[in-house]
């Protein structure tokens, strides 16, 4: 049958649009299928005509300088802002060590390279426990990678902490900034130069099936109320969605079923894990935490409560607004949660860690994006032993089926929208290749 374009992406993510500015770029049919009724995906900003600044409900920080998004701040199209670290570790309201801790927490996370060259992969709960670091020390950093990587410090191995800290060095990466004009900035500069945006992508369309054969792909789709449904047809298809759908379980919403299966592959995206993540933003009619002197210059608040131990502050300064994160096991007890018990736990969590009653919320913003269908979970991360899993996932399959997404990232990149990024360019890149040697085979 006559394909309805050349190529099919499914999800409108960052890597999504990043593989469609590629192929519109190099004269390829293409058209970006998305379940939700926006881009983006991961990436969610809104805004309060009562603040200055635009609030995140998903990706806020850049880490480093990574050119996939650093481009698109040398060419004028968003403002990048440095965000100092500043950390302070905190425990019922006080100051646990202060630069000296968070020093040795630093050096013992950093210290993951060495030992996993040596010892090879291990769970980094392994790795601490073989450490010379204070007790006290081999907690704070448990706790950080578990909250930075929304990992199991049990699970997460330390060959793809190392390879992810290497990647870091490249690009400054230890140094944090923010978008000014906001982070969905990103996704809207990936796809500035593609000609006829709204008829290549197509949101509100549902990806149930994908029917394929070498060159060709029929891609069931139904839209969002489920009222039609139709097959688009293509010969090469790039599945971008989140490594938590990949893994849904067939006939769960946004589930994608693959007939034939690739049964390598699916393996291998099985093989990795998806963390979950809540994050909370609370607007306060002042900043009250600048009334104690030692929480004025610090950035970051880590404590060891059980949920939302981690809070930080906006890039702004003066700002009444406080950003507060559950991650990993500190995420395991709001499964299922109602929205008013998460904003009741949050608030009492910050309580207790500014030593204080805190005063009431204007305004709250959360997303739950382990419920959401098209999400199910937050980044991935590598079990200990499973590092190959990622460049299996990132292999095309018989010149047909091509997968991008921050999951299948290669170079140490996962968990990042640069990342991500990087994906959909890697994988609009394979398919270019095919389809220029399949090009040649049947002029």
């Amino acid at each position: 049958m006559t394909p309805d374009c050349d190529v099919i992406i499914i999800g409108a993510g960052v890597a999504g649009l990043a593989a469609l500015e590629e192929l519109s770029a190099a004269g390829i049919s293409v058209r970006c299928l998305e379940a939700r009724d926006r881009t983006g995906g991961r990436i969610l900003t809104v805004r309060d005509q009562l603040l200055p600044i635009p609030i995140e409900l998903g990706a806020e920080f850049v880490h480093g300088k990574p050119p996939e998004i650093w481009e698109f701040v040398s060419q004028g199209y968003m403002t990048a802002h440095g965000r100092p670290r500043e950390p302070v570790y905190v425990r019922s309201g006080e100051i646990r060590g202060e630069q000296g801790l968070a020093d040795q927490v630093e050096r013992a996370v950093s210290d993951v390279q060495p030992p996993a060259r040596r010892y090879g992969d291990e769970n980094f709960a392994r790795f601490l426990a073989r450490g010379s670091y204070p007790d006290e020390v081999k907690e704070w950093a448990a706790l950080y990678v578990e909250g930075y990587n929304a990992a199991r410090r049990e699970r997460i191995g330390t060959a793809g902490l190392a390879e992810a800290a290497k990647a870091a060095e490249r690009i400054d990466g230890d140094h944090l900034f923010s978008i000014a004009e906001g982070y969905d900035r990103v996704a809207h500069s990936l796809v500035q130069p593609v000609r006829n945006l709204e008829r290549s992508v197509r949101l509100g369309t549902i990806v149930d099936r994908i029917q394929w054969q070498p060159g060709s792909v029929g891609v069931h789709v139904r839209c969002a109320s489920g009222e039609r449904r139709e097959t688009l047809r293509c010969r090469q298809v790039i599945v971008t969605v989140p490594l938590g759908v990949l893994q849904a379980n067939a006939g769960e919403l946004g589930a994608i079923r693959f007939d034939p299966e690739p049964g390598q592959l699916l393996q291998a995206a099985r093989a990795l894990e998806s963390g979950a993540v809540y994050r909370i933003t609370f607007r306060f009619e002042n900043a009250f935490w600048e009334t104690r002197p030692e929480f004025t210059t610090a950035r970051f608040f880590f404590s060891q409560e059980r949920v939302f131990p981690t809070w930080w502050k906006p890039a702004a300064e003066g700002v009444p607004i406080l950003v507060g994160w559950s991650a990993g096991p500190a995420a395991d007890e709001l499964g299922g949660v109602p929205e008013a018990e998460i904003i009741a736990r949050a608030v009492a969590s910050l309580e207790r860690i500014v030593g204080t009653t805190v005063p009431s919320v204007q305004s709250a913003w959360f997303h739950n994006w382990q419920d959401d269908p098209f999400s199910r979970g937050a980044y991935s991360y590598i079990p200990a032993g499973q590092l190959p899993a990622r460049n299996t996932l990132a292999e095309p399959v018989r010149g047909t089926l091509y997968f991008a997404g921050e999951a299948t990232d290669c170079g140490g990149q996962a968990g990042t929208v640069h990342g991500a990024i990087a994906s959909g360019r890697r994988a609009a890149r394979q398919v270019l290749a095919d389809y220029r040697k399949m090009s040649r085979l049947t002029a």
